[in-house]
């Protein structure tokens, strides 16, 4: 009975050595499986910044806005109002790329520019507007392709196809340049125009 009790204690003992000792080989082919990928992954990454001369994508260098809003004021009062569903800033920090933007130039009436995109030039304060771009001014519609809005000279300028219409006239022509604050639109070339009574 000692002998069998001896056997099984070998046995027993045996088999504990030798699974701690096969524990002890997986855990450090584990231990040395991690380091190796761990490795792997920071050449990977180093090589693939060389690469690229260590520029970011330029996704990374620019900001987009939900809702955008920029006001303009002078002795407390609010002169115009540029607001856009999208604002885009680009790293040159120099313009915004706006989209579904509406501007409202408020100085005896208010006038209402509407447009599907457009470029704030922030140095320049000039808004280039592309189309559609829709211009309200009282009971006067203006459609053109694209407009330029110089702000702080208060004029609207566009070389494309114009059209000004209301329930008495309806114009057209090509090329605008417009006054906001004195109210005077011209349009420049190939002008034809209807009159109602």
């Amino acid at each position: 009975m000692t002998k069998k009790l001896k056997i099984r204690q070998f046995v027993s003992f045996t088999r504990g050595t030798l699974c701690d000792k096969l524990t002890l080989k997986v855990s450090m082919r584990v231990k040395f499986l991690l380091v190796l990928l761990t490795l792997v992954a920071v050449v990977i990454v180093v090589f693939s910044y060389r690469d690229n001369g260590g520029k970011t994508h330029p996704s990374y260098k620019t900001s987009l806005m939900r809702g955008f809003r920029l006001t303009h004021k002078e002795n407390n009062n609010v002169k115009w109002e540029l607001t856009a569903e999208n604002a885009t800033f680009p790293e040159s920090n120099k313009e915004v790329l706006l989209k579904d933007l509406t501007v409202r130039i408020y100085h005896d009436h208010e006038l209402a520019l509407k447009g599907g995109s457009g470029v704030y030039n922030l140095d320049k304060k000039t808004l280039i507007i592309n189309k559609p771009v829709e211009i309200r001014f009282e009971d006067i519609d203006l459609t053109t392709d694209s407009l330029t809005w110089d702000s702080q000279g208060g004029l609207l300028t566009s070389d494309k196809w114009i059209k000004i219409k209301n329930k008495n006239f309806l114009i057209e022509g090509t090329g605008l340049t417009a006054n906001v604050k004195d109210q005077k639109i011209r349009i420049l070339k190939d002008v034809k125009g209807i009159f109602y009574h």
